[in-house]
């Protein structure tokens, strides 16, 4: 797998603002989707995160209250935790990208328990050991806007993604191949196919 400090460095490089950026990004969607008439930017559910022992538990979709809870977690018990146990339909880009990076910065492991799709695949990509459980699965996608009014660059954000995956030390073919389903389709790659490029690091 990729380097450690190199990834870090990486995301350093364009996100270091990533939470305060995201939050002006999402206000400034709700006020222009307000005044032209645009789909509102959808209310995330909020997200259950637990924890059992030496392991955060994360259910549900990724949003900044998840950045939040983890960031504060971790800085109150650091030495408590190992793991970040995944089941989620995916969230906010942003909120994930800032997970992701709290999770490098104390080398913490990921597991999928059911489902981890979308945003969620880059909290597990962030994970020093990457698992799945039995039976679990990791779902890839195109981007796509909460607003009818652009705002970001989709295929842009995609690049930045596909580069993180790549210093996480996913193999060239996956990244080829990791957006081509659209939005509203799921690629479910099977086990062997992730272990051999390198996305989960752990076999059954």
């Amino acid at each position: 797998m990729g380097n450690s400090g190199d990834t870090l460095l990486y995301w350093g490089s364009y996100s270091a603002s990533i939470v305060a950026v995201a939050i002006m990004v999402f206000d400034a969607a709700t006020i222009i989707s307000s005044r032209t008439g645009a789909n509102t930017v959808p209310a995330i559910p909020k997200t259950a995160l637990t924890v059992r022992g030496d392991t955060i538990l994360i259910s549900g979709d990724i949003d900044f209250g998840t950045y939040d809870a983890i960031k504060s977690l971790l800085e109150e018990t650091p030495e408590q935790i190992t793991t970040v146990r995944l089941d989620s339909n995916g969230g906010r880009i942003y909120a994930a990208r800032g997970i992701a990076r709290i999770l490098i910065w104390h080398r913490l492991d990921t597991e999928v328990d059911k489902r981890c799709v979308s945003a969620c695949t880059l909290v597990f990509l962030a994970g020093y050991r990457r698992k799945l459980r039995e039976g679990a699965q990791l779902g890839f996608h195109q981007y796509a806007q909460s607003s009818d009014v652009p705002l970001l660059d989709t295929a842009e954000e995609q690049e930045k993604d596909r580069l993180f995956l790549k210093a996480r030390g996913v193999s060239e073919s996956f990244l080829g191949k990791m957006f081509q389903a659209e939005h509203n389709d799921i690629w479910f790659p099977d086990r062997q196919e992730l272990l051999t490029a390198g996305v989960i690091t752990d076999g059954p």
